[in-house]
């Protein structure tokens, strides 16, 4: 499975198949999601702040909440099963 690619599209800060772009590390790839899953988030909240001010597009600040909270849910899916992971190495024996 590759974590990269969610139904076609890359998941948020991580390449997408055959990207020119190279990661560093497993730790760069997890800090550039969470940065763009943060970015997401920042934004859709001005453009809440926006239509709340009585400007801005409402269909906008839609689409840019659902486009966050999807970040959001696969950057959650992934700290979990991380740590799912993490918890798993620990409590082998050797």
């Amino acid at each position: 499975m590759n974590v990269g690619i969610v139904h076609g599209a890359a998941a948020p800060g991580l390449p997408a198949e055959g990207s020119s772009s190279k990661v560093s590390s497993f730790g760069d790839a997890l800090a550039r999601a969470l940065d763009n899953t943060s970015e997401a988030l920042r934004g859709a909240d001005d453009q809440a702040a926006l239509v709340a001010s009585g400007g801005g597009d409402i269909a906008a600040a839609s689409i840019a909440r659902a486009k966050a909270d999807v970040a959001l849910e696969v950057v959650s899916v992934a700290a979990s099963r991380i740590s799912g992971a993490v918890n798993s190495l620990l409590q082998t024996q050797v």
